[in-house]
C-alpha cells in the first residue's frame, strides 16, 4: 500500500492499473500519470467525430501521440509495481475515439487499409485527419488544340518565374482540367495520372475517348459521377466510364488504337505498290524508345488514300508504336516512308478509338 500511495492518480488512470482502490485519489494536474489528460478525453472525443464528419468514409484507423513524459511515467510506476497487461493511456483514448466513431457514424476500423487515418497529436495539439488516395478510371476524349498533358515552363523548368506564375507553360492540357474538376468533386487538390498512350496537342481524340488512372490525394469525397465536361476557348472535353478502382493498380493493360494520320509527301506519289497494306499488317516493327531501348511492335491494318496533294493513312497499331515516326521512318523499320521508297511527314493525326487488352492487376490486400 506504501507504495502505490507513491503514485496518486487520477480515477481514469487508477481504473487502467486495475485497482482503483489502492491509488491515493487526484484530480487534475495532480495525477501522477497524466496530470489532468484524461479530463479533456471527452472534447478531444467530440473534436475527432466533428473532423471526421467532413469526410466520406467506411474505415478508420487512429493514432495517438501524448505529450512527452506521460508513457514514461506509467512505465515507471508499472515497473515499480509489478502491473503488467493493461491498457496505456494511449489505447485508452485510441478506443475512447474509435468507440464514438463507430456508435455516432457507423464507421469500421481498418488498422491495415483505412479510407481514413485520424492522428491525434496532443504533443503539438494538433490533428491531423489524411484520406487514403482514391484512383479512379476514365476515358477522355477533345477537341484539336488542348495538350493531354501540361508542360514545364522552358525559362524557370517547373519552379515558377513572373513568365509562367505556376511552373508549367500557359496553355489548356487535359491534366489540368481534369485535376480541377475532380479536385471540385473529391474536394482534393492534387491529382496524378497514367494515360494509356498520348496524341500530339493538335490531334482530336474522338470517342469512346483515351483511358486514363487518376491517383486522388488526400479527398474528402469518395464518390465520382460516370461522367462530366468542361468548356475550354478550342471545344469540349468530355470524360465517360468514371469509376473508382479497388486500389492501386500494380499493372495496366496493354492497348492497341486507331489513327488517322494525315501525311505529306516530299514528292507526289503517282501509285501506290500492290500489297503495301498486306506488307505492314503484322509486320514486326523495331524501334528506340525514350530510354534507349529497343521495342518490338506491330501494325494490324493499313488504309492509305489521297487527300488533296497528301495523304491519308486509316492504321490500327500496338500502344506504344509511335505514329509520326511509324510514317516518317525515324529510326523506325518497317515505316510507310520506306515502303513508299519516298521522305514523308505526319503533318496531323486524330485518335479514333482505343482498345484494351486484358485488364487491371491489383496487388492482395
Amino acid at each position: 500500500m506504501a507504495d502505490k500511495e507513491r503514485f496518486p492518480l487520477c480515477e481514469s488512470c487508477a481504473e487502467r492499473q486495475g485497482d482503483q482502490a489502492e491509488f491515493s485519489p487526484a484530480r487534475g494536474e495532480d495525477c501522477f500519470i497524466c496530470r489532468g489528460l484524461t479530463s479533456r478525453f471527452p472534447d478531444i472525443e467530440r473534436s475527432v467525430v466533428r473532423r471526421a464528419k467532413g469526410y466520406q468514409f467506411r474505415t478508420f484507423s487512429i493514432g495517438v501521440i501524448v505529450p512527452r513524459g506521460i508513457q514514461e511515467r506509467e512505465d515507471q510506476l508499472r515497473s515499480d509495481l509489478k502491473i503488467r497487461g493493461r491498457e496505456t493511456i494511449k489505447t485508452q483514448l485510441s478506443r475512447g475515439i474509435s468507440d464514438m466513431l463507430r456508435r455516432q457514424m457507423k464507421r469500421k476500423v481498418d488498422r491495415q487499409h483505412p479510407d481514413i487515418t485520424i492522428l491525434v497529436d496532443l504533443q503539438r495539439d494538433a490533428l491531423v485527419v489524411t484520406a487514403k488516395s482514391l484512383f479512379v478510371y476514365g476515358r477522355y476524349t477533345k477537341p484539336p488544340g488542348v495538350s493531354q498533358r501540361r508542360e514545364l515552363c522552358e525559362r524557370c523548368k517547373g519552379r515558377g518565374c513572373q513568365e509562367c506564375q505556376s511552373g508549367y507553360k500557359k496553355g489548356v492540357s487535359v491534366e489540368e482540367i481534369l485535376e480541377d474538376r475532380l479536385g471540385r468533386i473529391l474536394h482534393s487538390t492534387k491529382a496524378r495520372f497514367t494515360w494509356l498512350g498520348s496524341e500530339d496537342p493538335e490531334s482530336t481524340v474522338f470517342p469512346p475517348g483515351r483511358p486514363f488512372i487518376a491517383e486522388v490525394k488526400d479527398p474528402r469525397r469518395r464518390e465520382v459521377p460516370p461522367r462530366l465536361a468542361a468548356r475550354t476557348g478550342r471545344g469540349m472535353i468530355r470524360v465517360t466510364g468514371l469509376k473508382v478502382l479497388r486500389g492501386k493498380p500494380t499493372a495496366i493493360p496493354s492497348f492497341t488504337f486507331r489513327t488517322r494520320a494525315f501525311i505529306q509527301p516530299e514528292s507526289r506519289i503517282e501509285g501506290f505498290p500492290a500489297g503495301l497494306a498486306k506488307a505492314m499488317k503484322g509486320a514486326p516493327i523495331q524501334f528506340r524508345n525514350n530510354k534507349g531501348k529497343t521495342v518490338h511492335k506491330k501494325v494490324y491494318s493499313v488504309k492509305i488514300g489521297r487527300r488533296g496533294a497528301g495523304l491519308v493513312a486509316d492504321i490500327k497499331l500496338d500502344g506504344g508504336l509511335p505514329v509520326k515516326r511509324l510514317i516518317s521512318g525515324g529510326s523506325v523499320s518497317l515505316s510507310l516512308a520506306e515502303l513508299l521508297k519516298t521522305p514523308l511527314s505526319c503533318q496531323r493525326f486524330d485518335i479514333l478509338r482505343v482498345w484494351e487488352s486484358g485488364s487491371f492487376k491489383f496487388g492482395k490486400i
